[in-house]
């Protein structure tokens, strides 16, 4: 088969979340066999250290102007490319707000929905569990009251000087418009099959679509290798990391500083480290560790005693808890979204309830306190890595028959 993989806003190398995600669906696919390409923007600012030449498939840059691309544009100059390529199937990557007005360029074809996390929670964006608390509301299902939260919150920020993300592209799309929403329900007409991350998503589209696939992002088990717990040493803390965004409050970092506090007050055997960069609020016992990707963040993980990921929002999967595990440590994660799916409670790793620092500072005294018990989680995680989402496993569970079923 030809496959066209879709994607606006990947960026090369991929930073984590959906364009790892994507760029693990195109290798495996193309492994398998498949003749596959990769379509995105032509715009040098998504393009770091490596070259076009390391994508693991051929790509496709479409070109548009310096504002890039628009809802006036987007259909227009992807579908001539998507089209000149002939595939047999299109999968419509991360797009945000644009997304309804390419896949209406693009519908002709065997279309693939594949929606990322909040790009179906909310059409602003995922602040909206800074809180603690999960939206009652669904844009598909109660489009007038989000658009009105969303516009008027809009509104607020960017008279504040403090516009959110992709603030340009919702007010570009008219997202807050009423026909933004039956763009979005034309979309999904369209499509074959929708592809999400994890049942929270997949919840959302129940009655609204008849073909939702869920589809966990995998890891890749070669590269996050399983590494021995360190042993204790006289003098040296055991080392708690939370990596990932840590600057977004919705990953519930202070959450985790609260903790940190309150278990200071009764042992001083510890460090917390977290992947944000506010030295200013460091601690004797917990330490901003900035940004870490690739070795860096395996080096972390590598000197962890066991990691941790508070989250105050329904993580739709969870990609730096499979991680961590995948390296053979305990995970101790807020008991919201895909976290609840991805981590065995009392068997590879410990599940506490949103926003409890009390509750997370046990979760992390007993994994100190018990290093057999915290090994014998690590090795469960590991093993729970290997057999459910390891990338080979998620591409011949998941994808390919995903393609085959699409095309029949």
């Amino acid at each position: 088969m030809r496959i066209a993989f879709v994607d606006p806003m990947f960026a090369w190398p991929p930073p984590g979340g959906a364009p790892v995600d994507l760029t693990h669906a195109m290798r495996g696919v193309a492994q398998a066999g498949h003749d596959v390409r990769l379509f995105l923007p032509d715009r040098d600012r998504w393009w770091g250290e490596r070259s076009e030449a390391d994508l693991p498939v051929p790509a496709t840059r479409v070109s548009f102007d310096a504002a890039g691309p628009t809802r006036r544009t987007i259909g227009s100059r992807f579908g001539e490319a998507v089209d000149a390529w002939r595939p047999d199937i299109v999968h419509l990557g991360f797009a945000f707000f644009l997304k309804p007005y390419l896949a209406a360029a693009l519908a002709h074809h065997p279309l693939v929905l594949h929606y990322y996390a909040y790009e179906l929670t909310c059409p602003r964006d995922y602040r909206i569990y800074r809180d603690g608390r999960t939206c009652q509301y669904n844009y598909l299902r109660t489009p007038d009251v989000c658009r009105r939260c969303a516009f008027e919150t809009l509104g607020s920020e960017i008279r504040h000087g403090e516009p959110p993300p992709y603030a340009a592209e919702y007010l570009d799309a008219r997202a807050y418009a009423p026909s933004y929403h039956r763009a979005v329900t034309a979309m999904l007409e369209a499509a074959r099959a929708v592809v999400v991350n994890s049942p929270v998503e997949a919840a959302r589209l129940t009655g609204l679509h008849p073909d939702v696939r869920m589809i966990p992002p995998g890891v890749d088990t070669d590269v996050f290798q399983a590494a021995p717990i360190p042993a204790p040493e006289a003098g040296r803390p055991k080392v708690v990391l939370m990596a990932g965004r840590a600057e977004d409050p919705a990953k519930g970092v202070d959450v985790l500083r609260d903790a940190a506090a309150a278990l200071a007050e009764r042992r001083r055997d510890f460090e917390v480290r977290a992947t944000w960069r506010h030295e200013e609020r460091d601690t004797p016992w917990f330490r901003a560790i900035g940004w870490c990707a690739g070795d860096a963040l395996r080096r972390q993980y590598a000197a962890a005693h066991c990691c941790v990921t508070p989250s105050l929002w329904d993580e739709p999967f969870g990609l730096v808890a499979a991680e961590a595990m995948a390296t053979g440590r305990p995970v101790i994660a807020s008991r919201v979204g895909g976290l609840a799916e991805l981590v065995e409670d009392g068997v590879t790793g410990l599940l506490f309830e949103r926003g409890d620092a009390d509750g997370l500072r046990d979760c992390v005294e007993r994994l100190l306190d018990d290093a057999a018990l915290c090994a014998r989680m690590g090795r469960a995680a590991r093993e729970r890595i290997v057999r459910r989402y390891a990338w080979p496993r998620i591409i011949e569970r998941c994808y390919l028959p995903l393609f085959e079923e699409v095309v029949r």
